[in-house]
């Protein structure tokens, strides 16, 4: 079994993309893992057709904040948890949207649950799993898909 180009390839692609056409912001492809500390917005999102995979979004809330603000293109509105949530939860909504859009050559025919907030402690899924690490202004955000839709067999 190798690991499937094409996922990753499509993964980066939406969330240069949404981040792009979003926030306004263009994010950097960070080579490897990078230690993400502080306190953060999380939040999960099951893909159940044509594929089976989980993907999740881990954004530190210094940044969750700055897009937050982008978005809504208000400096004197609060920033509110529920609003980050909503920003976070919508931001994995749309990466993983605009990626199975890609994995099904604009076919858009796919299934896909609601984003779900991560809280407590990060269970992590079985099974393979490929971490994606990315910067907007120093500062770095994750994008993780679990699942065995990135690996083909050989």
């Amino acid at each position: 079994m190798k690991e499937s180009d094409s996922l990753q390839k499509s993964l980066v692609r939406a969330v240069l993309a949404t981040m792009e056409n979003i926030a306004f912001e263009e994010p950097e492809v960070l080579p490897g893992p990078i230690n993400i500390t502080g306190e953060t917005v999380s939040f999960s999102l099951q893909v159940v057709s044509p594929y089976l995979l989980l993907a999740r979004i881990e954004i530190p809330n210094e940044l969750a904040a700055r897009l937050t603000r982008t978005i809504y293109r208000d400096a004197e509105k609060e920033i509110t948890g529920v609003l980050l949530d909503d920003t976070v939860g919508e931001l994995l909504n749309t990466i993983i949207g605009t990626m199975m859009g890609d994995l099904t050559l604009g076919e858009r025919i796919f299934e896909m649950g609601l984003p779900q907030k991560i809280t407590g402690e990060k269970d992590v899924p079985s099974g393979n799993a490929r971490r994606n690490f990315f910067r907007i202004e120093k500062i770095p955000f994750c994008l993780e898909i679990y699942g065995d839709a990135f690996v083909e067999p050989v």
